[in-house]
């Protein structure tokens, strides 16, 4: 019942939204303090680990302050997470109905095409080094659906080198 009501609250939230909020540029944070993480800036090289399983990697990411473990997946247009998780973000005060920018359709691996709920993270932190403000999502109905970093979010960034070896991926920043 709780998750019928939340889904109801959500599509209200949608239809009463305004308009698409234009796509921001990138940037990373440069300006820190002694007590802020250190982001990378443009032009840096990161390196980061990744955990394979089942041959699907996967890198620790920060979505709005709260960690996750997503799949690297350079297939996946978008970033993508599931209503589960996007209602855990609710719950935690992480996620709000002005983060709600509309609905998309999306072909999914089957080939159908399925409407989806479209969000902004106001940031993803990938392994605590590099930062990526105002991520478009699409909303899985799913969910069971895995979480996947997508070309919304690596498209950001010059060149990514997969390191099967070290089980790491080289980020290259604009």
């Amino acid at each position: 019942m709780k998750h019928a009501y939340f889904i109801i609250l959500l599509l209200t939230i949608l239809l009463m939204s305004c308009g698409k909020e234009k796509r921001k540029p990138v940037y990373y944070d440069s300006d820190v303090t002694e007590d802020e993480t250190l982001y990378a800036q443009s032009g840096d090289e990161v390196v980061v680990p990744y955990r394979s399983e089942d041959g699907v990697k996967y890198v620790r990411v920060k979505v709005n302050g709260v960690e996750f473990d997503m799949i690297f997946d350079t297939g996946c247009s978008t970033t993508l997470i599931s209503l589960a998780e996007t209602n855990y973000l609710y719950q935690k005060g992480e996620l709000g109905k002005e983060d709600i920018l509309g609905v998309s359709n999306s072909q999914i691996a089957d080939g159908s095409i399925v409407e989806n709920m479209v969000i902004n993270l106001k940031e993803v932190v990938i392994d605590d080094k590099i930062s990526c403000p105002n991520v478009k999502a699409t909303v899985s109905g799913n969910v069971q659906a895995p979480l996947l970093l997508g070309n919304e979010v690596l498209d950001r960034v010059a060149t990514i080198t997969i390191d099967n070896t070290n089980q790491t991926l080289k980020f290259n920043l604009k």
